[in-house]
């Protein structure tokens, strides 16, 4: 006889039953050990109906999981195989292209390609009632976005342990041709039987081999949270690197327990990955070894030619550190259970951690007040003249410097001292990069005491001027700046009673400033060099009314009088004139 219990109260119901008598009609009623529905309520909503139907009679949909930006799965029961499914469908209420189905349908059969532990296999790829659609396993677990949420920073050795697998399918994708391009917490299942952890929903994927007229290009796709520039850019050639860039921005968020960049929209964190720094700060102060957070910053460069190649030369960095460290993890979803493997992780692993950090942090400490027995403190500042923040890279190191902001760095005494800094370029509302890339090196060699340096606009034939708009006028107004013979268009508005920060320019005896207003009507601003801060190279120019007044019409030029005429004497010019 089978044994029959309720999938909520999880007591034992009658064999002919069709539902809980405890929990009422409409509770589902499971095969122990199975969690096999066998009296599946009709869907409630119209796609899952048609969906029913396309799928046809051996096939009962149980609900709706949920919806994404591009399409919904549903929890669907297999009657012949006795089998739970996920299927995935397109979504039917938004208006896709001609081609959208045939790419769907396309990539679908190119995930289906997968075979590793730590992906979800597809069954099979179908169409009908208007629908297209591709069946999964139905896994129950919990996703890394929820983990986080509830643990926060999972530290170092959770997140290895999570990472190397999921790095593992990555690689198998590429080379299958596939780039995921939405690399994120949510798309990592931690499935609840085996603990492994499986990267899911291919549905934005990329197929590098699909022929070019089903590739759709300039079309942004991804999570603002975790996109890397080029796909934030709309750029044609995405690939395997920009799930490196999206690993990346995982990693801080499994080593912090925040993401990388946060923002009040998404214009907001899309500008921040295209411009500002990865704040490695965050990873330091949270214990954070340097070679870790070397890793991380290089997964997330700006440029994708600077960042690991592959997901194999990423995995084999993480182990190669791992190692050193001494931290032989088991990883998740490996043939041990998934007891064991939970269980081995916040115990043991986690206790020798934390003797090792003790250890490491005695022995800091005694170092440390060694160096301050024994040695004259030395200590190098780094100020900020500039308008914008800066990136101060130190050794293995880095941070972030506001505006007018100084840094104390501890060095040695009577030692050389290297550093490079990066200015963080401003951005205009809509979104683009204004100015020019300002970057150099402090070199010093540091004396007891405080030894300060000063980044600033610089000088002489190495000098650079930051228009800074004020717009006390009522329309609004369009920015050009000229320098050095060009004129450089900023794409970018100031509105009335809002003030810009343009960005830095090379300054030459010709650099302008020229706003143009709705109207047409023009203001230009010279003298830059005459303006400028020495410091800070700011030129702050202020528009009002008068600024924009149009300029004087010339006057029309009167025509010369004509002479009187006269009265007509038939006698003139032959009588002499007495």
């Amino acid at each position: 006889m089978t044994l029959l219990v309720c999938s909520s109260c999880h007591a034992p119901v009658p064999d002919s039953a069709t539902h809980c008598p405890r929990c009422g009609p409409g509770s589902l009623v499971l095969i122990a050990g199975e969690h096999l529905p066998v009296a599946v309520p009709p869907p409630s909503n119209v796609e899952g109906v048609l969906l029913g139907r396309a799928l046809g009679s051996h096939y009962r949909v149980v609900r709706l999981i949920g919806r994404g930006g591009f399409a919904e799965v549903y929890e669907v029961l297999d009657t012949d195989l006795a089998r739970r499914l996920a299927v995935k469908v397109l979504r039917s209420d938004l208006p896709w292209g001609p081609g959208t189905f045939t790419r769907f349908k396309q990539e679908a059969r190119a995930i289906a390609r997968l075979n590793h532990p730590n992906t979800v296999p597809i069954h099979f790829v179908a169409e009908g009632e208007g629908m297209v659609f591709y069946a999964m396993p139905y896994l129950e677990g919990e996703t890394l976005r929820e983990v986080l949420r509830t643990e926060g920073a999972l530290g170092i050795e959770r997140t290895l342990a999570i990472a190397e697998p999921i790095l593992e399918a990555l690689h198998h994708a590429h080379e299958q041709g596939l780039v995921h391009r939405d690399v994120k917490p949510e798309n990592i299942l931690i499935e609840a039987r085996t603990g492994r952890p499986l990267l899911v929903d291919f549905g934005i994927a990329k197929c590098l081999d699909a022929p070019a007229h089903q590739t759709d290009t300039g079309f942004i796709v991804g999570t603002p949270l975790y996109m890397s520039p080029e796909q934030a850019m709309g750029q044609r050639n995405v690939d395997a690197r920009a799930d490196i860039y999206g690993m990346g921005a995982m990693l801080f968020q499994m080593l912090t327990g925040a993401p990388p960049f946060e923002g009040n929209d998404s214009q907001e964190i899309v500008n921040r990955h295209l411009s500002a720094p990865v704040p490695v700060a965050s990873l330091s102060r949270d214990g954070i070894p340097a070679w870790l957070s070397r890793i991380v910053v290089r997964c997330m460069a700006k440029r994708k030619e600077d960042r690991y190649p592959t997901a194999q030369a990423l995995l084999e960095a993480l182990r190669a550190g791992r190692l050193a460290m001494g931290m032989d993890l088991p990883p998740l979803g490996s043939a041990r259970s998934a007891e064991a493997a939970t269980e081995s992780l916040p115990v043991t692993r986690t206790r020798g951690s934390r003797a090792r950090w003790s250890a490491m942090v005695g022995i800091a400490a005694a170092t440390l007040l060694g160096a301050l027995i024994l040695r004259p403190r030395a200590e190098l500042v780094v100020q900020n003249g500039l308008t914008e923040a800066i990136a101060l890279t130190v050794d293995d190191t880095g941070l972030t410097i506001s505006s007018g902001d100084s840094a104390h760095l501890p060095v040695r005494p009577g030692h050389p001292f290297e550093a490079r800094w990066a200015m963080v370029r401003p951005t205009a509302a809509s979104g683009g990069i204004l100015g020019e890339a300002l970057e150099g090196s402090l070199v010093a060699k540091a004396r007891r005491g405080e030894t300060r340096q000063i980044v600033n606009a610089g000088r002489g034939s190495d000098a650079w001027f930051a228009p800074i708009i004020v717009n006390r006028s009522s329309d609004s107004l369009a920015a050009t700046v000229v320098t050095q013979g060009d004129s450089i268009d900023c794409h970018c508005r100031v509105g009335p009673g809002d003030t810009l920060r343009l960005g830095y320019y090379r300054l030459s005896a010709s650099s302008a400033v020229r706003l143009v207003s709705r109207a047409g009507i023009t203001a230009r601003f010279t003298d830059m060099p005459g303006q400028r801060d020495s410091l800070s190279g700011a030129v702050t120019l202020i528009v009002d009314s008068s600024s924009l007044r149009p300029p004087p019409r010339a006057r029309a030029r009167r025509p010369a009088p004509r002479p009187r005429s006269e009265p007509h004497n038939p006698l003139r010019g032959i009588l002499p004139v007495h």
